[in-house]
């Protein structure tokens, strides 16, 4: 059976652009992005008026690099991630 592999950054985080940016034009306020990353990386925006705020990338460091769980999960289709290939320079698979 084969062990899964684990991520190891090879770089500071913080020097890693490596996050989501939410369009915020086509955000619907719905707030799944903050139920469904567990890294805490969505929160909602300031209220204005009586819709739903905004959602917001308010913590982009704490996204894991290279995972692209968040767009597909999207209603709205609002949140994009860079090209995946121009980050695998920052990271190393190790035995987990």
């Amino acid at each position: 059976m084969n062990k899964p592999k684990k991520r190891r950054l090879l770089a500071p985080r913080e020097e890693i652009a490596w996050f989501p940016v939410i369009d915020e034009a086509a955000c619907n306020g719905c707030g799944d992005c903050e139920t469904f990353c567990k890294p805490g990386v969505f929160s909602p925006g300031e209220k204005i008026g009586p819709k739903r705020p905004k959602m917001t990338v308010s913590s982009p460091y704490n996204c894991v690099v290279l995972c692209e769980r968040c767009a597909p999960r999207c209603t709205s289709g609002a949140i994009t991630l860079p090209p995946a290939g121009e980050f695998e320079q920052f990271v190393e698979y190790v035995e987990a």
